[in-house]
């Protein structure tokens, strides 16, 4: 039997939906693969809930706007007040609860300095929205555990940055979600540079946001209302303007970029904000608000494009000389003509696949999307145990 025990950094959209797949799906796994996968610990930006008799109640908590801190115990019979201060105050019910151990509340920091169980490997598991936690990952790698990550952050900062974590962690490190979410793309890539393959060029239109936002609008909604349903079906983030920035697609074409062998800084890559002037630093509720204002303009501009051609949001990744990011007039017929939805394009030019490119095309936006890429890496590394 192989175990595993999770370290899980983050428990927003994306990390609860990890957390509820490994729930509804280790059964099967033990019984069919001899799979034992258990939790260590969760974090938010609050602290870590250690064990996961509180799981369940943690991701109600969470889902309804709650910390992880409030779930922090040290009394047994504490617990049912706090449970019932919960309830009132989040408006959300809690299931029973049974059994004879609770979780207990602690430091992330030091969860990941402890040693895994006995005979269990464990797997850091970094899903969170913002970056801030390449200082976790490495304390967490520090004892031989495994990372997977779908938080971009660690892999697109600084070269110094990088190289020192592939220093530490070059055969422990899964990433498939940080691109394309639970596409087959990053080991795809991989598995074509491990073969002698050489990657000359990669176009690719990476945002399943701005991919949703555009064939909406050409579709005839207008700017704002597709904004504020990205938000809503969590293909953006709670504020989009981390995804209207462009911020996000710079971060993914330095991740394809180093893979590609390049040594690349995140000033070298200038990306075009999307972002309605004058709105880039006013509150998140005045932005929604004033969202309206920019409707117009928006709208013309997307449209504003010659004959059999359409507006996209796209990187290019040469092997060599400058990675650009942003407006693109793009023919219909290109691959990234007929984008429809949260779909991603990637079209990719190897020395093998130079006649033809390689195109990789599908959802790239989605919590349970880019869960099942994390759940997918974490399900690999057990595989090579």
């Amino acid at each position: 039997m192989k175990r595993l025990e999770i370290v899980q950094i983050g428990l927003g959209h994306v990390g609860r939906a990890v957390a509820q797949i490994v729930l509804e799906e280790r059964k099967r796994w033990l019984e069919d693969d001899g799979l034992d996968v258990r939790y260590r610990a969760v974090s938010d930006t609050s602290g870590a809930l250690v064990g996961e008799e509180l799981l369940p109640r943690a991701i109600r908590v969470k889902e309804a706007g709650g910390k992880l801190r409030h779930l922090a115990t040290e009394d047994p019979f504490d617990l049912v007040e706090r449970v019932m201060e919960l309830e009132g105050h989040l408006g959300v019910e809690i299931p029973e609860w049974e059994g004879e151990r609770i979780g207990t509340f602690a430091t992330i920091e030091d969860v990941l300095r402890s040693e895994p169980a006995p005979d269990t490997t464990r797997i850091v598991v970094d899903v969170a929205v913002h970056g801030g936690t390449f200082g976790l990952d490495l304390i967490g790698i520090q004892n031989g555990s495994y990372l997977v990550l779908s938080n971009k952050g660690p892999l697109s900062g600084s070269t110094q940055q990088y190289e020192q974590l592939m220093r530490i962690v070059p055969d422990r490190l899964w990433h498939e979600a940080t691109v394309g979410a639970g596409m087959p793309l990053i080991s795809t890539i991989g598995g074509l540079v491990e073969t002698g393959d050489e990657v000359l060029e990669i176009q690719a239109s990476p945002s399943g946001t701005l991919g949703f936002v555009m064939s909406a609008v050409e579709g005839g909604r207008s700017f704002s209302e597709a904004v504020k349903e990205a938000v809503s079906l969590h293909y953006a983030e709670p504020d989009p303007r981390d995804d209207l920035s462009g911020l996000d697609v710079a971060r993914k074409a330095i991740i394809l970029a180093r893979m590609m062998g390049r040594v690349i800084e995140p000033g070298e890559i200038p990306y075009k904000s999307l972002v309605p002037k004058g709105l880039e630093d006013v509150p998140l509720e005045e932005f929604m608000q004033r969202l309206p204002e920019a409707d117009e303009e928006f709208s013309a501009r997307l449209l504003a494009v010659e004959e059999h051609h359409m507006l996209r949001y796209l990187a290019r990744i040469p092997k060599e000389g400058p990675v650009t990011v942003g407006l693109q007039d793009t023919p219909v017929e290109s691959p990234f003509g007929p984008i429809s939805g949260p779909e991603n394009v990637f079209d990719i030019r190897t020395r093998r696949y130079s006649d033809v490119t390689l195109t990789i095309r599908g959802p790239g936006a989605g919590p349970e999307r880019t869960a099942s890429g994390v759940v997918w890496d974490i399900l690999d590394i057990a595989k090579t145990l």
